[in-house]
């Protein structure tokens, strides 16, 4: 009987170490990559290439700097600004004529996109699926409704191509924003045949700055101010001779410790209030603001506020009737209903993975700008809730022992990260110095943790990473002194200032410098 019992515990032994290796791979399912705005090139009627914008910017400022400095003194003296509104938006919305939808949020002046949905190498492909095999192209300026019946169509034609019961969604960016409207319009539906969803830098809580820009509620504060200049002449190269950058930035720095940026802000801001409503909403109606995309990115906190002061009368709103319905659409059907929605879709066996980009400063043009992101969009909207140190800090002490012993392992290794507030902990991936308009090394990675429902504890894929070179990511692991702000005071950057200016009037003398703008950092 004991010889019996141990052969029998042999076999299951056996077993239970070859069962593994016999296991099936997961199902591969093709996955359909919706791409952001901006991607896809626009057309004018002609078939001249409008967008990326061909404007000489320069030229136009060279053009129209006297007149609009001309009425902007009138607005001045007289306190109404209607004139200067109106001289600025007709040396501006030109550029835009061919790229924004009519007042009903249609495209009528025969302007179009340079690709179309797209299933290429699909027929008989079985396996080995590439980003770019279903990848879903559409006209990034209409209403994301409208898109997401576009896109349901779309994944029906991938699974009638490919045979397969399922597909697996990429959303970059404004991209997401398709996919939830998707979700919200088409539940039972993705349901039935998605898998899994990956978001990459995601939008569908809103920008913040572009938020503040629509509901005329800039803001401009000392510290994000500082850091955002100090990122773009340092990091990125505005300037491009080494001796004037370090110049320039010694002046900064001064300015900084003295609290003149945020002056400078409340003073800038004073001026801007004068005729701010006047000229904002004109110009956002003929420009940016005549892309429904862009009211989906506004934060579901000032929409309301938004709509209301671009189309600022009763008889804008009138025009606009169809324009507005089409954004509140969005609003009231979609993003109101986000977290609900995706809730339910986890539940429904759907896993959501999120890619959070940052180590960023956020554009210094609202309130609360200090806090970090990708360079367009808060660590806090593309992650639905983690807690991120203001960009150039870590967590204080007293931060991280208010954490409880669980959710510690949460929180990032250079300390600027808390990832267990977020909407999905354990399938949210924070990738530290990957802008907003990078995204290749996310591909691979995410495509893998779809297929195996990979969540942050493996080791391959830990929750948090950093981006080597655009190509790659690698863990993050400790601290460096760069994640810490300077530690300068008045006393320093004065000293600094002086040694700058004497360096520079040395360079100067000797024919050695050059003032030049590198215009290439800011995009």
């Amino acid at each position: 009987m004991k010889k019996l019992l141990s052969v029998f515990l042999c076999m299951v032994f056996i077993i239970g170490c070859i069962t593994p290796a016999l296991a099936e791979e997961p199902e591969e399912y093709p996955t359909i990559y919706i791409v952001g705005a901006h991607t896809n090139p626009i057309y004018n009627a002609e078939g001249e290439e409008v967008y990326p914008l061909k404007a000489d910017v320069l030229g136009i400022i060279k053009e129209t700097l006297g007149p609009c400095l001309e009425e902007l003194a009138k607005g001045m003296i007289t306190g109404s600004y209607e004139s200067y509104a109106q001289e600025f938006n007709d040396s501006w919305a030109p550029i835009f004529e061919d790229l924004i939808l009519d007042p009903n949020g249609e495209v009528t002046n025969g302007s179009y996109v340079k690709n179309k949905t797209q299933t290429a190498h699909l027929d008989g492909k079985t396996s080995n699926y590439d980003v770019w095999d279903c990848r879903f192209w559409y006209d990034w300026r209409e209403s994301p409704i409208k898109t997401a019946h576009e896109l349901k169509a779309h994944i029906d034609t991938v699974l009638e191509l490919t045979g397969k019961d399922k597909v697996q969604l990429i959303g970059r960016c404004y991209g997401a924003n398709v996919v939830a409207a998707y979700l919200e319009l088409y539940k039972e539906h993705a349901k039935a045949y998605v898998s899994d969803i990956s978001y990459y830098s995601s939008s569908i809580m809103g920008i913040d700055f572009m938020s503040a820009l629509f509901s005329g509620q800039i803001k401009i504060e000392n510290d994000s101010f500082n850091s955002f200049l100090d990122y773009y002449i340092n990091e990125q190269g505005l300037i491009g001779d080494e001796n004037s950058a370090d110049f320039v930035s010694a002046i900064v720095e001064v300015m900084y410790q003295a609290k003149m940026l945020g002056l400078t802000g409340d003073a800038l801001m004073a001026f801007i209030n004068n005729f701010k409503n006047d000229l904002f909403p004109l110009i956002l109606r003929n420009t940016f603001g005549g892309w429904l995309s862009y009211w989906a990115m506004v934060t579901p906190e000032l929409y309301e506020q938004a709509r209301d002061f671009v189309f600022n009368t009763e008889e804008v709103r009138a025009e606009y009737a169809g324009f507005i319905a089409k954004a509140d659409e969005y609003y009231y059907t979609v993003q109101v209903n986000v977290i609900d929605t995706m809730l339910e879709m986890k539940e429904a066996g759907i896993n959501f993975n999120i890619f959070v980009k940052y180590n960023f400063p956020e554009f210094p043009l609202y309130e609360g700008s200090t806090a970090q992101g990708d360079g367009d969009t808060s660590v806090y909207r593309q992650s639905f809730g983690a807690t991120a140190a203001d960009y150039g800090e870590v967590f204080s002490e007293d931060y991280i022992a208010s954490v409880s012993q669980e959710n510690q392992k949460y929180i990032s290794p250079d300390k600027k990260i808390d990832a267990s507030t977020c909407l999905f902990p354990d399938t949210t991936w924070f990738v530290k110095d990957l802008h907003h308009n990078y995204f290749f090394p996310l591909q691979e990675p995410s495509v893998e943790i779809m297929r195996y429902d990979l969540t942050v504890d493996n080791e391959k894929y830990p929750q948090y990473m950093v981006n080597v070179n655009n190509e790659s990511l690698t863990i993050l692991e400790g601290t460096d002194d760069d994640y810490n702000k300077d530690n300068s005071n008045f006393f320093t950057s004065i000293v600094d200032f002086f040694k700058n200016l004497i360096n520079v009037i040395i360079k100067l003398f000797q024919g050695d410098i050059d003032f030049g703008f590198n215009p290439d950092a800011l995009t």
